[in-house]
């Protein structure tokens, strides 16, 4: 399972319509609409430990992902289950040098909004991934071509 910064994941690709998810993993194990907002849809694949969210309001594309997956990887090297320190530093080091982090109770996140990416943390180890479409210099979402 491979990241793919800005674009999706594997074969995901952000601004794929709803059907072309489905074409690729299936009908979801779970879906519903977000409590926070009418217009975004998540789907829930439990195999894959993937949470896909589409944007009805942007022609039903895929605009956001969280995974739990162990299988994650980007550059080669597994991002679940890593310490978080190198999971920044080695994995990701080459593209982001630039991290915002917030500490909660018993948690933290890391997070970069040039690549629209956070890292969720427990006990200095990454045990979540989200990922979504970035923004243009004009606020408006940046889908890939």
């Amino acid at each position: 399972m491979d990241l793919k910064p800005k674009l999706g994941l594997d074969n995901l690709t952000f601004g794929m319509s709803k059907k072309e998810v489905y074409e690729v993993l299936g009908m979801p194990d779970r879906k519903r609409i977000s409590d926070d907002d009418d217009d975004q849809q998540l789907l829930e694949y439990n195999d894959q430990k993937l949470r896909l969210t589409i944007y009805k309001n942007e022609d039903n594309r895929l605009g956001y992902l969280q995974t739990s997956n162990p299988k994650l990887e980007f550059n080669g090297h597994a991002i679940i289950n890593s310490k978080i320190d190198f999971v920044k530093d080695k994995i990701f080091g080459d593209i982001i040098s630039d991290w915002e982090i917030e500490d909660y109770d018993f948690f933290a996140t890391h997070s970069n909004d040039d690549y629209w990416i956070t890292l969720n943390v427990e006990f200095g180890i990454v045990i979540n991934i989200e990922i979504g479409v970035p923004f243009n210099d004009d606020n408006d979402y940046d889908w890939p071509n």
